[in-house]
């Protein structure tokens, strides 16, 4: 159960320099197709941060067809996660926590955010059975079937109404839509990132969702993509999904289409397909290749349309050890 106190900093293992704290936000302005990424993540044993704002406005597939890009690797870490300023002038601030919170941002190039996230639901804890299907307790109480590593060990959805402004060169728009925030803690070294996608479609303040989906490179494309954990926000209820097909459409690693079909506790089921219109490279972690693509979602029963942040994230080691078992070692060739 997520409570008040996990929107801070948790204890760490002793020695464990690769514990990190994340905090994710993104929001979009459909009518502009502007898609604004935002992301600090904190490992408070090395007293570092890294904070990055990134804003897309075209679906591209190099960083440097982003509309704005400011992040930054290494800066100091701060005291608290519940109120706190970087060095490069974001702020965060849990108003009322863990459900509400602003996010301040003033940059270079008159770029500024102003924004209030007001949470629709409690938490969705990942690692709680009763919130989700996907994560089975043993008689000892420990959770297994979360299947995401120790880097989500500690890891909550939440999905909410940004309202506010954005700034982008001198133009000012309104800011008024529906997404969704996450927060993790646990061991997350650099390398050996898990393959996986990272997705929702919000139709509103009445019916979301939201999944996380395992990315097994290897396997044939109809069993790549499972469902790791995920749920449907529809009128203010909460119901853990159990079942998922996915499909992703690419050009190279461009996101353009999704066919998503999920079945949620009750037994309800929803079909979607999602078209991208803007996104780009993504660069979190050094040693993961990450896209990410601003969706417009239709739900296929109902025609109702919908808007939704998707991404993909692929393990560099998991790349390279497919490349590698293409090398012939003896003629130092590629072979097929």
């Amino acid at each position: 159960m997520i409570t008040a106190e996990d929107v801070e900093f948790h204890e760490w293992p002793e020695g464990d320099h690769t514990f990190a704290e994340t905090n994710w936000f993104a929001f979009y302005v459909p009518e502009a197709k502007i898609n604004t990424i935002v992301y600090t993540v904190a490992r408070k044993a090395l007293e570092v941060q890294s904070s990055d704002i990134s804003m897309y406005g075209a679906l591209v597939d190099n960083r440097a067809e982003s509309l704005y890009l400011d992040s930054q690797m290494a800066l100091p870490a701060p005291a608290s996660l519940a109120d706190y300023t970087t060095a490069n002038g974001l702020s965060i601030k849990a108003i009322t926590p863990p459900r509400d919170y602003r996010i301040d941002y003033v940059g270079y190039d008159d770029c500024e955010i102003h924004l209030d996230f007001e949470g629709l639901m409690e938490p969705f804890d990942t690692s709680d059975p009763s919130h989700s299907p996907r994560a089975v307790a043993d008689e000892a109480g420990h959770v297994a079937g979360t299947g995401m590593g120790e880097a989500y060990k500690g890891h909550f959805e939440l999905t909410g109404h940004f309202t506010g402004s954005l700034k982008y060169r001198g133009t000012e728009y309104e800011v008024d839509c529906v997404e969704t925030m996450d927060h993790s803690w646990g061991s997350r070294p650099e390398i050996h990132q898990h393959s996986m996608g990272w997705s929702h479609a919000h139709f509103g303040r009445d019916f979301a969702i939201k999944w996380i989906n395992h990315w097994h490179l290897d396997r044939p494309l109809e069993e790549q993509q499972p469902l790791a954990h995920g749920y449907v926000l529809e009128d203010g209820e909460v119901y853990g999904l159990t079942d998922m097909t996915l499909y992703t459409h690419r050009v190279g690693s461009m996101i353009t289409a999704m066919d998503l079909q999920v079945t949620d506790k009750r037994g309800k089921s929803f079909e979607l397909r999602g078209s991208a219109e803007v996104g780009g490279p993504w660069v979190c972690y050094t040693a993961s290749l990450v896209y990410g693509a601003q969706m417009n979602w239709t739900e296929r029963r109902t025609a109702r349309q919908g808007y939704g942040f998707a991404s993909e994230i692929r393990s560099m080691q998991d790349m390279t050890r497919m490349h590698g078992r293409r090398w012939n070692q003896s003629s130092g060739h590629l072979t097929a």
